[in-house]
């Protein structure tokens, strides 16, 4: 049996469904490459580091304190912003431990609860609030309680700075070294419910900023 040669019709149909063939198995596996990328750039988890983020997209929290949105380190000129509250219960005729009430990256935020009646079984709270410079280095700090005088200098490492609030009153700590600065905003309050029991309430809210 003698074959025939095919036309030249015929050879540019074979050609042209090889051709077309190939384009599209080539697309599905480019597509299958890329799936879940915005163009062409792949989205990381929310607590990925920065360096991993570096270039990529930055899917929102699954979980946590804020589901659904994308954390401060991922945004650029935004503080890191949180809010703190404590209430301490004072003890009779004790100065009261410092407890911590906020860590930050130039420091320790505290609050002690001490009583400053002199006679038993009376309590009259007063609230020290302090912070500790645990950066390695000299802080600059500004504080101030209420609307008196600002206190500004500086703070060296591994030292703390108190002060005290004999009542209630709103206070601010402003701290600063290198690139960093850190704003502790609030309002400390004595609970004085009846002469024998008291206790020291804070609440405020700490910002750092890079």
């Amino acid at each position: 049996m003698r074959l025939r040669r095919p036309s030249p019709g015929t050879v540019l149909s074979i050609v042209a469904i090889v051709m077309g063939t190939t384009g599209t198995a080539a697309a599905a596996v480019d597509f299958a490459r890329n799936a879940g990328a915005v163009d062409k750039l792949s989205a990381v988890p929310a607590g990925s580091s920065n360096s991993r983020a570096k270039g990529n997209l930055v899917a929102t929290a699954r979980g946590g304190s804020n589901p659904g949105q994308i954390p401060n380190k991922f945004l650029a000129d935004v503080p890191e912003s949180r809010g703190v509250a404590n209430a301490v219960a004072v003890q009779d005729n004790a100065t009261g431990a410092a407890v911590d009430l906020a860590s930050t990256p130039l420091g320790r935020f505290t609050l002690a609860c001490q009583d400053q009646a002199g006679a038993a079984g009376t309590e009259d709270p007063r609230i020290q609030l302090g912070f500790v410079n645990t950066s390695g280095g000299t802080v600059n700090i500004a504080r101030r309680a209420g609307v008196g005088e600002a206190t500004v200098g500086a703070l060296a490492n591994g030292t703390v700075d108190q002060f005290t609030i004999a009542t209630s009153n709103t206070f601010r700590i402003h701290l600063h070294k290198d690139q960093t600065q850190v704003v502790i905003e609030g309002a400390a309050r004595q609970d004085r419910p009846d002469p024998a029991n008291g206790a020291c309430g804070v609440w405020a809210t700490v910002q750092v900023f890079r």
